[in-house]
């Protein structure tokens, strides 16, 4: 099974009936219900079963109608899932069971994959290390010193640990790179508004987008251009149509990296030696591949951490409003007053990192503060997004770090104002809206725990993006 490691291989397999979508769900099953790395939060292994055999009755009439269909995947817990259990990793919604599926769960179930569980998170996807849960911590399958990352922690090692081939979490201020950068994966966080945010908990809703976690650029193609179809339901979707990026890159037969990639040289110089030497030795060996380098200035990047804990702490705090005790989730009534029951619901119901950001964001929108903070990081974002746009007139792509260390050791982040620190380079990604991807490089010199980059294009160049991925993880393989 260890050969069938990505998505395309599975679908050939499957494709010519060397195995069985049943026989491929079902190994991935056994990994999923030992759960070795606290990943997942449901196994669904009854239904798993039963449709993986629908799929195999379905390819064998008439053949896989997408390079999903049969193949064994997992989703976030923020993903509404009808007759699912959908945590969002809060004891708030510890036992809600949503009866509708969200886009994203309807859009893999009409291209034919097979969901094998909900897989753990920070909750509410407010997180770096994916410590902020009532599950518990997931653990790094590579090393257990050390954490996968978050918010989609649980999603990245899925996937690594070889309990599904793809998994889907959500990117707000880079919890899909993130853990892709610390456990040696490809994550692709597309443009905002390509992918349907319908029955996508919202933590940001200008910033959150659901993203794909895989092996190779290609399978992430084959995710994306299923995840990427017109939602009416959706109104900050724009309407842009469906992508065809894996069939493009299947035959595309132009394998030139003819492409002018900016960078900042003070983004690396400012990351840790052991990434620092590895993002140095990807850009030689990348321009010896044929990529041009050009160093490039993003003056306003330096204020994205502040922008960012404004504008998406207000939106948290505007978002959660509605987990109230009465509405549904957790109720505790411990009185008649309905106020005592929203202040005893939340209260119990909330972990501190949540509770600590709606505060900060309520803070943020009250009265007399308003335009001091939200106005005010509303027109800072504005900046960092033109000097994303200036420096695309200049270049294709821009190459940055995706954190400035490898994956965090475990109870070495003190306060929570570090752990904001560690997604510098991921967040001015999301305030900008556009769309980026982590390919992994090398290890460590320091702990052999993974490194890796990100690129990064100007909106709705997503196709491209994967195009020109794909070629350059090939080159760098």
């Amino acid at each position: 099974m260890n050969e069938l490691d990505t998505i395309y291989k599975a679908h050939l397999a499957l494709k010519e009936k060397k195995i069985s979508s049943f026989e491929l769900t079902s190994e991935h099953l056994k990994v999923a219900k030992e759960n070795k790395n606290n990943s997942f939060v449901s196994v669904l292994e009854d239904a798993a079963l039963e449709e993986s055999k629908i799929k195999d009755e379905e390819i064998s009439k008439t053949g896989a109608k997408s390079f999903l269909h049969g193949i064994p995947y997992n989703l976030k817990d923020l993903f509404i899932t009808k007759n699912i259990r959908t945590t969002a990793g809060s004891k708030i919604l510890y036992n809600y069971i949503p009866p509708y599926d969200g886009a994203t769960s309807l859009n893999l179930k009409k291209s034919g994959a097979v969901l094998v569980g909900k897989v753990g998170c920070d909750e509410f996807g407010m997180g770096s290390s994916n410590e902020n849960t009532i599950f518990g911590p997931v653990q790094h399958p590579l090393n257990k010193d050390f954490l996968p990352g978050g918010s989609s922690g649980g999603s990245a090692v899925s996937v690594l640990e070889g309990a599904s081939l793809f998994s889907i979490g959500t990117d707000t201020g880079g919890s899909v790179r993130l853990p892709a950068n610390f456990c040696g994966l490809v994550g692709f966080k597309p443009t905002y508004g390509r992918v349907s945010r319908f029955g996508q908990i919202a933590y940001g809703s200008s910033l959150d987008q659901a993203a794909p976690f895989a092996k190779t650029p290609l399978d992430i193609a084959m995710i994306m251009d299923h995840l990427s179809t017109n939602d009416e339901l959706d109104s900050t979707q724009a309407p842009i149509g469906n992508m065809n990026s894996a069939k493009k890159i299947l035959e595309n037969k132009e394998n030139s990296l003819n492409m002018t990639v900016g960078y900042d040289p003070s983004m690396i110089d400012a990351c840790r030696e052991d990434v620092k030497e590895n993002l140095q030795a990807s850009i030689k060996d990348l321009k010896s591949k044929g990529v041009k380098f050009k160093e490039i200035t993003l003056p306003h990047l330096k204020y994205s951490i502040a922008v960012y804990y404004v504008i998406a702490t207000s939106e948290a705090s505007s978002n959660l409003a509605r987990f109230d005790g009465i509405h549904y989730g957790l109720s505790v009534r411990e009185s008649a007053d309905l106020e005592e029951t929203y202040k005893a619901s939340r209260s119990i119901g909330f972990g501190d990192e949540v509770k600590r950001r709606v505060l900060l964001g309520t803070f943020c929108l009250s009265s007399g503060y308003a335009d001091e903070y939200y106005k005010t990081a509303c027109k800072v974002r504005r900046l960092i997004y033109n000097d994303f746009q200036n420096a695309f007139k200049e270049c294709d792509y821009i190459y940055s770090p995706v954190c400035a260390t490898t994956a965090f050791e475990k109870n070495k982040i003190s306060t929570p104002l570090e752990m904001y620190m560690n997604d510098l380079y991921t967040i001015p990604v999301n305030l900008a809206g556009l769309p980026s991807i982590a390919l992994p490089y090398g290890k460590s010199s320091m702990n052999q725990m993974p490194t890796g980059f990100q690129l990064i294009a100007n909106s709705f160049k997503d196709e491209e993006l994967l195009l020109d991925s794909h070629k350059i993880f090939e080159v760098l393989k």
